[in-house]
């Protein structure tokens, strides 16, 4: 493990910057994949997994006041990465299928580069049986004229994010004042289907809209289908995978704080005047999900708006 610490600080400014890296760490793992389930073997965890974590943080801010106008502000970033040193992996499969190398619990994918338009194009180039026109089309990874799964490919990113930040900012001048909180993440991606599509429930807007039909052969999207029936729903391919990037307004406050003789006429200590609201900004690609959770059947972080006086006696 390897650490890199520096810190600066005055009476305006704070610096915190942190390096760290941690090289084959070892893991418990199975010796399921050299070792066929065929063999009729159990075989208990080993310590022979080996993942190397890197990353670093940084946080920065600085406050200052001028006259009545207060401020301040901070942000911090972060990043992360891990890859497979060593694990049981297959003997035989294809680099671009082997998890060495690779992020952990990065998963196979068909790369989908299209819609089969009409009959010749189906015809012309290799594809699933039964596929049709207005299908998916899955690459044909290594250009043996079939689709099966050795045209699968490892993929690089996760569901978690590499990168992360967040951002602080206060105000204030006399007795008006406001708080703002940003956060967001990068480097992750998500499946964007929503299962209850076809006999059992309402499709998307987004799915529906520009979908291939005969009347439109040249759509990016693929013919309706129904639930998990079509191959392309049934098997994983990078058609529904989607960025999940975003950033977000996470807090807001804006109120004000009565004047300390105000307040004594009322006899009190202190009084404010407040609103407030949480979740209530997003810029992400991400359509009809919440791009901080995983899955489609996650319900969605609630924008929640607040009103309300504080006094202090």
């Amino acid at each position: 493990n390897i650490g890199v610490d520096a810190k600066f600080l005055n009476n305006k400014m704070n610096f915190t910057a942190e390096y760290f890296y941690n090289n084959r760490s070892n893991i418990l793992w199975n010796r399921n994949a050299s070792v066929p389930s065929s063999s009729g073997l159990t075989l208990p965890r080993e310590n022979i997994g080996e993942v190397s974590n890197q990353g670093f943080e940084l946080q920065l801010g600085y406050a200052d006041k001028v006259n009545d106008f207060s401020y301040g502000i901070s942000g911090n970033i972060a990043t992360n990465h891990n890859k497979i040193i060593f694990w049981d992996e297959t003997p035989g499969i294809p680099d671009y299928q082997q998890s060495t190398g690779r992020p952990m619990n990065a998963n196979l994918f068909y790369n989908a580069i299209g819609i089969f338009r009409d009959a010749d194009a189906l015809n012309n180039y290799p594809h699933w049986a039964g596929a049709r026109p207005g299908d998916i089309i899955f690459e044909d990874v290594n250009g043996d004229g079939e689709i099966n799964g050795l045209d699968r490919v490892r993929s690089s990113k996760t569901e978690l994010p590499t990168f992360t930040s967040g951002l602080n900012i206060d105000l204030s001048y006399k007795g008006v004042y406001t708080s703002m909180f940003f956060q967001g993440a990068w480097g992750a991606v998500r499946n964007k289907y929503y299962e209850m599509q076809g006999e059992v429930g309402n499709y998307l807007q987004q799915n529906v809209e520009g979908r291939w039909t005969v009347d439109n052969i040249d759509a990016s999207k693929p013919r309706i289908w129904n639930r998990y029936n079509e191959y392309w729903r049934s098997n994983q391919n990078t058609y529904w995978l989607e960025a999940s990037d975003y950033v977000r307004l996470k807090n807001f406050e804006l109120g004000y704080s009565f004047s300390d003789s105000f307040c004594q006429k009322l006899m009190i200590s202190k009084m404010q005047l407040f609103c407030s609201g949480q979740n209530l900004l997003t810029w992400t690609k991400v359509k009809d999900f919440d791009p901080e959770t995983t899955t489609a059947l996650a319900y969605p972080l609630n924008r929640v708006y607040n009103l309300g006086i504080s006094l202090t006696f």
